[in-house]
């Protein structure tokens, strides 16, 4: 009986002893954040292509090159479209030819109809070939731009300044143009700015506004904070693992070139900031019983 009493009143009293745990009250910033995830890419990045089919026949930059606008990037070999020209000048000296003839004789039977040397049919015979011939000429100087046009297409100039961040092609491939165009170099204007995509879920959207400040993360360097600000908020909407998600465009400044297209960043969004008020810990307001 002593022992059973023991056990079940002296020993259980013994486990009911409190345990407290002192902090002190501070003085500090509270912020309420949003956390997103999103990729980094330039701000401005243009696609190069080629609207005529060919083989490469050199390339003049690489990756990470610096290019100018106008810089000359890429020749397509030239044999084929230079002998399109070929035939289109071709053509149109003999469409050049042919009116001269059809104009001479129009002239002439409009003379002789006038006087009543000739019947109407016969006249209206010689001003349709005239007419026909002109026609003819039209279009042979329209093919010869076409094909002076497509020549030059094969030689494939940077439209922007910036910087080479992607290379599609080597020499001696042939690139077809049939359906698209394909995409040959791809040139980010500018990398001292960049910008990061996130993806937002509908239950977050409605905190989140345009100038609004942020600070995200990298990989690369996980000890360091950047700074960026919301700059759009996309209304299209996108479903990932059955979330409704909305894109936030952010734009950073990247002057020191740390931040590389394509890096994941870990955003927080910040929605409400208190400064300098009283803190305490989040422990100091449960309690847990024994």
């Amino acid at each position: 009986i002593v022992i059973a009493v023991y056990f079940l009143f002296l020993n259980s009293s013994t486990n009911e002893t409190n345990k407290f745990v002192f902090a002190k009250i501070t003085r500090g910033d509270l912020n309420t954040t949003i956390t997103s995830t999103g990729t980094l890419q330039a701000v401005s990045t243009v696609d190069v292509g080629t609207q005529v089919s060919g083989k490469i026949d050199r390339i003049f930059v690489d990756f990470n090159y610096n290019v100018k606008k106008g810089q000359i990037l890429a020749i397509l070999d030239t044999t084929n479209l230079a002998l399109q020209v070929s035939n289109a000048s071709t053509g149109l000296q003999k469409a050049q030819a042919q009116y001269e003839i059809s104009k001479a004789q129009y002239e002439r039977d409009k003379s002789l109809f006038a006087k009543g040397y000739m019947s109407e049919l016969d006249f209206i015979t010689s001003k349709s070939n005239f007419e026909s011939a002109d026609a003819n000429l039209r279009s042979a100087k329209t093919s010869l731009n076409q094909a002076k046009t497509n020549l030059g297409y094969a030689f494939i100039y940077s439209p922007i300044k910036g910087k080479i961040i992607n290379r599609n092609v080597e020499e001696g491939q042939t690139v077809a143009a049939s359906l698209s165009a394909p995409t040959l170099f791809t040139i980010a204007e500018d990398l001292s700015k960049m910008q990061i995509l996130a993806n937002v879920d509908e239950s977050d959207i409605g905190q989140i506004k345009e100038g609004q400040e942020t600070k995200f993360s990298v990989q690369a360097y996980p000890d360091r904070q950047f700074t960026g600000k919301v700059v759009q908020i996309r209304l299209g909407s996108s479903v990932i693992s059955n979330v409704v998600n909305y894109i936030v465009v952010i734009n950073a400044e990247n002057d020191d070139y740390v931040l590389l297209p394509g890096m994941t960043a870990t955003v927080d969004f910040y929605v409400e900031q208190k400064q300098n008020v009283l803190m305490i810990p989040n422990s100091a307001l449960r309690f847990q019983p024994t």
